[in-house]
């Protein structure tokens, strides 16, 4: 296993003060092809789920939106009538966000929301991110959205209560570009675009590992095209917030310690 991060910041951004938008038309926001984070809205705070979903249409307050997954028959997403969502993207050169409801499964792949008149923008603060030495592990797929988000439910439970760190076993050493919002690394030349990935990343030696599933969002084009590995760029699509501020802290720390001078200058 190898890994860096991925060039867009989405997933892990604060969303600093908003701003109201005059919200007719909406088509003045929403474009067909406009990339989207979708986020179910729960009452569990403490897990973060973001979803790449991309407009397909938009007809007066309800938009048609498309997932790259390409689920096989009974790994669609499992939303429930009326579930509560936000969507996040970029339009006019700032963020937006809005809030709506489920309608309807048009497809495995694409689905309706009715938004609600809430449209605002805000200014996007970029979160620490850098080049860094964990422990990482990772397994691959694709179709298989409901399967992988289930299994990561399941490990997120079993870390939770593991106090032996000699059970999950080995961890190799890996330097990786890694932020609170995906991570970047080289990985089998047979991947694609929306493959899902649940990763394991051990910060330190003695640190239980934090389990996230992520998804390829980018691969790097490579100059020998019989190379065994390429880059991919990974977005978190499912996070435990207390990891996420792990990563953040870890990242501070490393930062600092790199920034700190030497106390034998040679």
């Amino acid at each position: 296993m190898h890994s860096n991060l991925f060039r867009q910041p989405e997933g892990g951004l604060s969303q600093s003060p908003f701003f109201i938008l005059d919200t007719m038309p909406y088509s003045k926001y929403f474009r067909p092809d406009q990339k989207l984070l979708l986020r179910p809205l729960r009452d569990d705070q403490e897990r973060i789920e973001n979803l790449s979903a991309y407009v397909v249409r938009l007809a007066e307050d309800v938009i048609c939106l498309y997932f790259p997954y390409e689920n096989r028959p009974g790994e669609e997403y499992p939303f429930e009538p009326e579930m509560p969502v936000e969507l996040v993207g970029e339009a006019l050169g700032l963020g937006i966000r809005i809030t709506g409801n489920f309608q309807r499964q048009l497809d495995r792949d694409q689905v309706e929301i009715r938004l609600n008149n809430d449209l605002q923008a805000f200014q996007r603060r970029i979160h620490p991110r850098g080049d860094v030495t964990v422990g990482l592990r990772y397994t691959r797929g694709h179709g298989a959205l409901r399967t992988f988000r289930s299994q990561w439910e399941k490990n997120v439970r079993i870390l939770a209560g593991q106090r032996s760190l000699e059970k999950l076993g080995h961890f190799p050493r890996v330097a990786i570009n890694l932020g609170t919002g995906g991570l970047r690394f080289a990985i089998k030349s047979s991947v694609q675009v929306a493959d899902l990935c649940m990763v394991l990343i051990q910060l330190q030696p003695e640190n239980t590992p934090i389990c996230a599933l992520a998804e390829v969002v980018w691969i790097a084009e490579e100059d020998d095209d019989q190379a065994e590995k390429r880059t991919a760029g990974l977005q978190f699509i499912n996070i435990l917030k207390s990891d996420q501020q792990k990563i953040e802290t870890f990242l501070r720390e490393t930062r600092t310690l790199a920034e700190s001078p030497s106390e034998n200058p040679s």
